[in-house]
C-alpha cells in the first residue's frame, strides 16, 4: 500500500460537476446527518452508490440515488486508484453535501466497521464558497471545480476547515484493500 497525496486539476468539466450536484439536489432527503461531534460535527451525506449494505454507519436513513459504477468518471477515478495499488477496492462513492458552517476536525480514517481504508479520492464539484479546504499538516488544498485529490486517508492527518458563504459539494470515494 502506497502513502500518497495526488492532485489533478480539471479532472472533470464544470458540466460533469453540475450533473453530480443536480443528482444530490434531486434527492428527496436533502439533509442527512453524517459524522459526529468527535469528527467536527455534522456534514450531510447523499448516497450515489452504496452497494445496498451501508450508509447506516454514517448516520440516519438515506434516499439513495443510483449511479452506475460504469459511469465514465467513476471508472476513471478507479483506474487511477488501481494504478497506485492494484488491490484498491472501491468501498463507497457518493456526493457529500456540506452546508455553510460545517467542518471536520483533524483525524485519520481508522474505521473499524469495515476493512481499513487504503485511500480516499475527492472530486470537488463547486467552488462558489469560501473555506472548505482539505488540509494536511503541510498542505492546504483549495477546492476548485473539477479538481481531483487522492490521498492515503489512514496515514495522513487531515481535516476540512469551515465552509462559509455557500454549500460545498464533493464526489467522495473511499477505498479499502482486497487483501484484507
Amino acid at each position: 500500500m502506497k502513502k500518497l497525496i495526488y492532485i489533478e486539476e480539471n479532472f472533470i468539466s464544470p458540466d460533469d460537476c453540475q450533473r453530480f450536484i443536480d443528482l444530490s439536489l434531486a434527492n428527496k432527503e436533502k439533509e442527512m446527518p453524517y459524522g459526529d461531534e468527535s469528527r467536527g460535527g455534522d456534514t450531510y451525506l447523499t448516497t450515489v452508490e452504496w452497494k445496498n449494505h451501508g450508509a447506516a454507519y454514517y448516520g440516519g436513513d438515506v434516499d439513495p440515488i443510483t449511479l452506475s459504477l460504469d459511469d465514465d468518471i467513476i471508472r476513471r477515478v478507479n483506474t487511477i486508484c488501481k494504478n497506485f495499488d492494484s488491490n484498491a477496492n472501491l468501498d463507497y462513492v457518493g456526493v457529500v453535501r456540506w452546508p455553510v458552517g460545517t467542518f471536520m476536525k483533524p483525524h485519520v480514517d481508522d474505521n473499524n466497521v469495515h476493512n481499513p481504508d487504503m485511500f480516499a479520492a475527492m472530486l470537488y464539484l463547486n467552488d462558489n464558497f469560501s473555506g472548505g479546504h482539505t488540509c494536511f499538516e503541510n498542505l492546504e488544498v483549495k477546492p476548485e471545480i473539477g479538481k481531483l485529490i487522492i490521498f492515503s486517508n489512514a496515514y495522513y492527518l487531515h481535516y476540512v476547515n469551515e465552509v462559509k458563504d455557500a454549500e460545498r459539494f464533493v464526489l467522495s470515494f473511499w477505498y479499502n484493500s482486497l487483501d484484507k
